[in-house]
């Protein structure tokens, strides 16, 4: 037993090392030239990456979490957690390396949820589809907070399926811990913290009094860590929030909306809606004590546009809010520019929405494809995950495991459809790691030698 254990060790350790180098290899242009010197950190910034950078910037240099450097206004647009860790990895003066290796090490936290799932033989697979997983991969150097995410949902999950398998209560509360760490990374996951008293403690815990005391202990445990962040928040006058990103959101979801109504396309729509916004408030900042007092008016405006415009066209809203297969593509793009092969900024998006993905492909590779044949071996082991995690579910579904299957719908579908009409790719990373134990699992019950004499063994067949 002891040997097989090692070994499952010394072959994850083998995934983890090639995770890494394939990350590091694949973003080796953009790499170099920020070793060399010949640019900054923009070839790893998108359009969110500032809003963490410059706080942890300002934070390094004066001590104090503001926009920037030099600015007096408090960073509350996200919450502390990818921005402290950046404050951490600023020092060491390689935040892209840091990325490769933290979405590396997501490995293992994968391996071991598929090890409890279906034995060592789902882990080992789960880390090898993960490693290959091109979302992952393209993500892993940039300066955004979904990698450090998906490491911290990848112990959230592995935590949970702990718990269900041994009903300890000390695995329910360390899952509890990393997901209310991944929430303060991303307020995205604040609907899973809110599930777990609710739907998780009596699914996974056994006798009720457990479940029930898991329940309350997951309160005060997640009260304890997000609270204080949120009392910062109202301390400064931005309200008892993580963050107020809120504004944001609603205006790209109403332009969605917008742009489904109208037949055009998200950007136009979007700007259509910041010049009403303005118009607003043209000749009102008179009446706000501060800078900040203006920008909660102005998320409280796009708040209340996009209220108005659910009400008024939600056959449109259903369409662009309801679960988006679109957000299984996996993130090309990010790959091809990590490689030095494309830019960004080329409207992409706006093209899948109306015209949908063959049109979105042609507009982005702008007639020369040979690229996109680097990223075919990624593509392949994405479509070979889809496929598998697909079988896991109708295994389950034909097994009746009602228990696995409320865990894929907590940190699978959920995270899928959580973001609406905003189709990033990057945004099905928090997804992956449950995802990937349960593809290990069903290669696990394929490779199984005859299979049909241990079809009472729970682990090997799921």
């Amino acid at each position: 037993m002891s040997s097989e254990k090692n070994r499952f060790r010394s072959r994850t350790a083998l995934v983890f090392l090639f995770a890494l180098a394939i990350r590091i290899l694949c973003a080796w242009p953009a790499l170099w030239s920020y070793f060399m010197g010949d640019v900054d950190m923009e070839s790893f910034m998108r359009p969110d990456s500032a809003t963490y950078f410059f706080p942890a910037r300002a934070f390094v240099e004066t001590g104090k979490l503001t926009l920037d450097v030099g600015s007096d206004f408090p960073a509350v647009q996200r919450p502390p957690g990818y921005i402290f860790f950046l404050v951490a990895v600023i020092f060491l003066s390689c935040p892209p390396i840091i990325g490769c290796l933290v979405d590396a090490l997501t490995i293992f936290p994968v391996a071991l949820t598929g090890r409890r799932l279906a034995g060592r033989c789902a882990g080992f697979w789960a880390a090898v589809l993960y490693a290959l997983n091109l979302t992952a991969l393209a993500n892993a150097p940039l300066i955004l907070a979904d990698s450090l995410l998906g490491f911290l949902c990848a112990w959230q999950v592995f935590f949970f399926v702990r718990a269900w398998r041994t009903k300890r209560l000390s695995d329910f509360l360390l899952g509890t811990v990393f997901a209310a760490a991944a929430t303060l990374t991303k307020p995205v996951n604040l609907p899973v913290l809110l599930l777990i008293p609710f739907v998780l403690a009596p699914v996974l815990m056994r006798p009720w009094r457990k479940a029930a005391v898991a329940a309350v202990l997951a309160i005060l445990v997640s009260s304890a860590m997000l609270v204080p962040w949120m009392l910062r928040n109202q301390s400064v006058g931005a309200g008892f929030v993580l963050d107020r990103n809120s504004g944001l959101t609603a205006l790209h979801n109403t332009a969605a909306i917008l742009a489904r109504v109208n037949g055009t396309d998200g950007d136009t729509e979007r700007a259509a809606l910041e010049a009403e916004a303005e118009a607003a408030f043209a000749g009102k900042t008179e009446q706000y004590a501060n800078l900040l007092e203006l920008k909660m008016a102005e998320d409280d405006w796009y708040l209340a546009r996009y209220k108005k415009t659910i009400f008024e066209h939600p056959g449109a809203t259903a369409a662009t809010h309801l679960f988006q297969v679109w957000i299984l593509l996996p993130d090309l793009p990010d790959f091809l520019q990590n490689l030095g092969l494309r830019t960004g900024e080329r409207g992409t998006l706006a093209v899948l929405r109306k015209d949908g993905p063959m049109a979105a492909f042609r507009h982005y590779m702008d007639g020369s494809y040979a690229a996109a044949f680097l990223a075919a071996p990624f593509l392949l082991a994405t479509g070979v995950l889809y496929a598998l995690t697909a079988a896991g579910v109708w295994i389950y579904l034909r097994r009746r495991r009602w228990t696995v299957l409320t865990l894929f719908a907590v940190f699978v579908l959920y995270y899928l459809a959580a973001p609406g009409p905003v189709l990033m790719p990057r945004y099905q990373i928090p997804a992956l790691p449950f995802a990937c134990a349960l593809a290990g699992a069903v290669i696990s019950v394929c490779g199984i030698r005859r299979w049909r004499k241990r079809r009472s063994c729970r682990r090997c067949n799921p």
